[in-house]
This record gives structure tokens, C-alpha cells and sequence, in this order.
């Protein structure tokens, strides 16, 4: 009875080892992007549901493609080529609760070459969300995906001037950016 739960505590310190990782190299690249001046200003173009929608974020989520060593690039309304969204939960909101299945095809996505699986939760919205493994599963919010956010310098989620990464808050209960509960998307950062 030990040995699997030994198991999955292993593979939960490989999730999060390779989401330090992720967080590292997509912080960077934006730094590198934002010292380059290739990141464009994000314009709020119409507010939905309450939800501003931004332009440009899509634009800035390719740039920053760029100074990673990628696989493969999934701008042309083909994100199920990079992403996996059936059987995998990517917040999306118009399925049903409690599993958040699925994503669009229509938004950003792509792979680098450490394998990680990058995916812009939708073109004008704020969230990215990394697969630290891929394609394989358990594809489950907190385990092997974690989601962070476009911001400004004040941790601002709608931020105009694009400047930082940040990863999402913690999350204990379930809900739609943990369907399965007790998401530590920051604190396993500093841990």
C-alpha cells in the first residue's frame, strides 16, 4: 500500500520541479521580449460577462513563443495539435462543473522543446497554462497543468503595460481553475 503512494508523491515533486521550471523560462522570455520592445500594449476592446476582452495579448503570447526553442506552433486555429483538450481540463467555462474539459482550437498554443505544452486559455484573455508533460496524462489542473497570468508591475490581471508573469493564486476549494481542489500554483513556487 506504500509503494503507490510513494509513487504519486514522486511524480507530484516532478510536476513541480518542471512547473518551477516552466514559470522560469516563460518569465524570462517575456523579460528578453520586453527588452527587445516587442511586447505591444494590451488594449481593452469590450467587456463580456463582466470580462474585459484585451487585444494583443495573442500577439504577445507568439512573441514570447519566439525565444523559446520550439516544437511546435499552434497559431493557426489548430491548438488540439499542441494542447490537449479532450479528457483535460483547461478551465474552460462552458463545460459543465466539476471537470472543465476541453479548450478551443481557435486559441494559442505551442510546444518547446523541454516539452512542456504552452496554451493561451483564450486569445484575449489574460491566463496561460503549461502541461509540464505534454500530451501525457494526468492533464489535471494542479497536477501537471498550472495556469499563470499576464500582469503589470502592481499584479494587476488586466494590466494595459504587460510586463511580468505571474503564477495564479493558490486555489483549496473546487472550482474552475482546480476542479480537483488544493492547487498551490504559488506556493509551490516557493516551496
Amino acid at each position: 500500500m506504500t509503494m503507490p503512494v510513494l509513487i504519486n508523491n514522486i511524480q507530484g515533486m516532478q510536476y513541480r520541479s518542471a512547473y518551477k521550471k516552466a514559470y522560469s523560462a516563460i518569465s524570462q522570455a517575456l523579460l528578453f521580449a520586453i527588452s527587445d520592445s516587442k511586447i505591444l500594449p494590451v488594449i481593452i476592446t469590450s467587456v463580456v460577462d463582466g470580462t474585459p476582452r484585451l487585444e494583443n495579448l495573442d500577439e504577445n503570447f507568439k512573441t514570447i513563443s519566439t525565444y523559446f526553442k520550439t516544437v511546435k506552433t499552434c497559431f493557426d486555429d489548430n491548438a488540439n495539435e499542441c494542447w490537449v483538450c479532450e479528457d483535460g481540463q483547461a478551465g474552460f467555462y462552458g463545460s459543465s462543473p466539476p471537470d472543465y474539459l476541453g479548450c478551443s482550437e481557435y486559441n494559442y498554443a505551442f510546444i518547446d522543446n523541454s516539452g512542456f505544452a504552452w496554451y493561451l486559455y483564450y486569445n484575449n484573455e489574460y491566463p496561460i497554462l503549461v502541461d509540464v508533460n505534454g500530451d501525457r496524462k494526468p492533464n489535471k489542473l494542479g497536477k501537471d497543468r498550472f495556469v499563470m497570468y499576464f500582469s503589470n508591475q502592481a499584479g494587476e490581471k488586466y494590466a494595459q503595460e504587460v510586463n511580468r508573469i505571474l503564477p495564479w493564486d493558490d486555489t483549496i476549494s473546487k472550482g474552475r481553475w482546480c476542479p480537483s481542489g488544493n492547487c498551490l500554483y504559488k506556493s509551490w513556487l516557493l516551496k
